[in-house]
C-alpha cells in the first residue's frame, strides 16, 4: 500500500518543495492532491492561510522521512507544473482576492470567474456598481491593478486577468467607438484637429482602433503619465 503524507507552505509550490525534501524524492515520484491553495487574506495582512497538499509515493515501498538530514532535490528532476492546474489555481486566487477586497467596499457583490487559455475574466455584480466603477472607470482600473498585482505575486503567473463590473467595459468600448467615429467625421469636415480629454491606455487604444482604417484622419497621444490626451488630426493629402 502506498504511503500518503500532508504538507503545507505559503504557496502550493513551497508545499511541494517541502514534501520533496522531507521524503527525499523528486516531484515526479509523487502524486499530488491540492487540498487548499491558501490565501493571503486582505492585502496579505488579515486572514492569511497556508496552502496544503496531500502527496502519495508512486512506488509501493515507503520512503523514509529524515527531517534532520533532508536530501536536496535537483532542479532538473522537477516536473514542469501542469498548465491546466496552474490556470485553475490562478482563477481560484483571483476570485478569492476579488471577494476579499470588494467586500470591504460593498456588501452585496457577487464575483464570477471565467477561465480562458489566454485570460481569466473576473466579473463583479453589485447593487451599487457605480462606487466600484468610479468616474470614467478609474476606480475599476485601480481595483484591477491592485488585484492583478496581488494575484501575480502569489502565483508567479503571467496569465492575463481582466476585471469588469456589470458589463461596464463593453458599454464603455461602444461609447468610445461611437465618439471616435463622430470626431473623425467632424475633423474631416472642418479640416481642424479635435482633442479628447485625458484617458487611460485602455480607452486610448479603443479610439485608435476605431479610426485606424479611416485614411482621412489619424490619432496621436499627447502628454505623459497614465492619462494622456488624444488628438484626432486630418491626414495630409499628397499633392
Amino acid at each position: 500500500m502506498s504511503a500518503s503524507y500532508e504538507f503545507e507552505g505559503k504557496t502550493k509550490e513551497e508545499a511541494i518543495k517541502s514534501a520533496c525534501e522531507k521524503l527525499g524524492v523528486s516531484e515526479g515520484k509523487l502524486e499530488i492532491e491540492v487540498l487548499s491553495y491558501g490565501s493571503t487574506g486582505i492585502f496579505g495582512l488579515v486572514g492569511a492561510k497556508k496552502a496544503q497538499i496531500k502527496v502519495t509515493l508512486r512506488e509501493a515501498k515507503k520512503a523514509r522521512i529524515d527531517e534532520e538530514r533532508p536530501k536536496p532535490v535537483k532542479k532538473e528532476d522537477e516536473d514542469k507544473p501542469d498548465q491546466k492546474e496552474d490556470l485553475e489555481a490562478v482563477a481560484e486566487i483571483a476570485q478569492k482576492t476579488s471577494e476579499e477586497i470588494i467586500s470591504c467596499v460593498v456588501d452585496d457583490a457577487t464575483v464570477t470567474v471565467e477561465k480562458h487559455p489566454d485570460v481569466i475574466k473576473v466579473r463583479i455584480d453589485a447593487g451599487n456598481a457605480a462606487i466600484l466603477i468610479g468616474k470614467h472607470g478609474r476606480t475599476l482600473d485601480a481595483l484591477q491593478f491592485i488585484i492583478r498585482k496581488i494575484v501575480r505575486k502569489r502565483t508567479n503567473s503571467k496569465v492575463r486577468i481582466s476585471f469588469d463590473v456589470e458589463g461596464y467595459r463593453d458599454r464603455r468600448k461602444a461609447s468610445l467607438t461611437q465618439m471616435a467615429v463622430r470626431l473623425g467625421e467632424k475633423v474631416k469636415r472642418s479640416g481642424k484637429p479635435a482633442t479628447i480629454s485625458p484617458m487611460n491606455a485602455y480607452d486610448r487604444r479603443i479610439v485608435h482602433i476605431a479610426l485606424k482604417d479611416d485614411t482621412s484622419v489619424k490619432t496621436q497621444s499627447k502628454g505623459g503619465g497614465l492619462f494622456r490626451k488624444l488628438v484626432v488630426l486630418p491626414q495630409k493629402r499628397a499633392r
